[in-house]
């Protein structure tokens, strides 16, 4: 564990103690008495009221991975009230949601990043509702409401996810068949690499056409560097540091271009797809990918005989994994359907619907109180948070929004910029947004 006494430290403490029992399976579900209070009262409320529709706007891939619709469908079917799902893909989506703003055609509930810069980008004292005093927020997590969906102290979201875990999702067969053990050091990880390419398969299979899957080794990698440097961040929200004087930071990009120059990646890097990365670590055609465990869910439902596990990218052998900060759920308070918006939240965190939902992905909860049984890879990966070896992906720290990060690294998989450029070209992000949104020190 980390000594320092800086914020990461805390949110190590944090995420160890909050976040050990909602991992759990074979707890009792939390204030068992309540359990139907919400989901009823949505349905006695509107009893005598006019049915209204929410314009609910959401990332498509998140609708179609997430699994949302069956709690949209409990709540048209109990409240008699309707939601108008409006959707794009998850590429465009922050522009879109920018532009609908703009235009001042903002919907009722929006679907969101709950990292802090991303939360200030919607000018939440302007456009969304303060939640801070709402009954629901205690049962959330602690470690969530303490770094995510919040700006200046005030919490504007619930979290709609699990707490996703990033590392290695590898296939089991594929280093079975092979005699491989899982790596612990990044010489062992390279050395697996070396003899799952000798044997005629892919060692790891990146999604370079959408670009944002090229992220996860930087989210992950990253985090080791800050369990030796805690207060990395911290420096690069103040303009102490900058990411390219980082060599820490600049090494772990050079260890990824590096990858593709061993002949460790998939030769259609440029046209691969999240969804095809699945099929690939599912059947064995590659034997790992470097994602989260929100794609276990998908992938498992497309292949539930896939025998696939996790671990994190290895280090020195003391290893950590990422965390990703969870999707929020946000209502715009100057929507003329502001209360229904807010009763849906309060149907949404039910303790009803959320122990059914949360066991349908089996991922890590992000509320309290409920007794879940974890998909494979997950489970694997639930043991670095029980002992507090987890740190939130860099981005989700830091004070802005880190901008299009996933173009830069599809140009150093491209050859047209280097590692270092890669460095670059993101702490320019963050000192644009940075300006823009008027942070200190920039």
């Amino acid at each position: 564990m980390i000594k320092s006494k800086g914020k990461l430290a805390t949110i190590l403490l944090v995420l160890a103690v909050a976040l050990t029992a909602c991992g759990k399976a074979g707890g009792n579900v939390e204030n068992g008495g309540t359990t139907n209070t919400a989901t009823n009262a949505a349905a006695q409320s509107n009893e005598n009221k006019k049915p209204v529709t929410l314009k609910v706007l959401v990332a498509s891939d998140w609708l179609k991975e997430k699994k949302w619709q069956m709690i949209f469908d409990d709540y048209e079917e109990k409240t008699g009230n309707k939601l108008d799902i409006q959707s794009a893909p998850v590429n465009n989506y922050a522009d879109l949601v920018s532009t609908r703003l703009a235009t001042k055609d903002a919907p009722d509930l929006l679907f969101y990043w709950g990292q802090a810069g991303n939360v200030k980008k919607l000018q939440p004292e302007k456009n969304l509702l303060d939640l801070s005093n709402e009954e629901f927020v205690s049962r959330i997590n602690p470690a969530v409401t303490k770094y995510f969906l919040k700006n200046e102290g005030k919490l504007y979201g619930i979290p709609v996810t699990g707490t996703s875990v990033s590392g290695v999702i590898y296939n089991k067969k594929v280093f079975e068949d092979l005699g491989i053990e899982i790596p612990k050091t990044y010489e062992e990880f390279l050395a697996a690499c070396e003899k799952i390419k000798a044997a005629g398969v892919t060692p790891v299979y990146e999604a370079g056409k959408e670009g944002w899957p090229l992220q996860l080794y930087t989210f992950n990698a990253v985090a080791n560097v800050m369990n030796k440097q805690p207060d990395l961040m911290d420096k690069i929200n103040a303009n102490q540091t900058t990411f390219d004087q980082i060599p820490e930071f600049v090494d772990t990009l050079q260890k990824q271009s590096d990858l593709q120059t061993k002949g460790y990646l998939n030769k259609d890097l440029f046209s691969g797809t999240y969804d095809m990365s699945l099929e690939q670590v599912a059947t064995g055609k590659s034997a790992m990918i470097f994602q989260a465990d929100w794609a276990i869910a998908p992938l498992l439902e497309k292949y539930p005989d896939a025998q696939i596990g996790m671990f994190p990218l290895p280090s020195d052998g003391d290893n950590y994994a990422g965390i990703s900060d969870p999707n929020g759920l946000y209502v715009f308070k100057n929507s003329p359907n502001v209360e229904a918006a807010k009763e849906f939240l309060n149907f949404f965190s039910s303790p009803e619907e959320l122990s059914k939902y949360f066991n349908e992905v089996k991922s890590i909860p992000t509320w309290t109180g409920l007794d879940v049984k974890l998909n494979p890879g997950t489970a694997d990966m639930n043991a670095y948070i029980e002992q507090g070896k987890a740190i939130p992906f860099f981005n989700s720290l830091a004070v802005v929004e880190i901008g299009d990060y996933q173009s830069l690294l599809q140009q150093m998989y491209g050859g047209q910029i280097t590692p270092a450029e890669v460095a670059k070209g993101l702490q320019s992000n963050i000192e644009k947004n940075a300006k823009a949104a008027g942070v200190a020190g920039f």
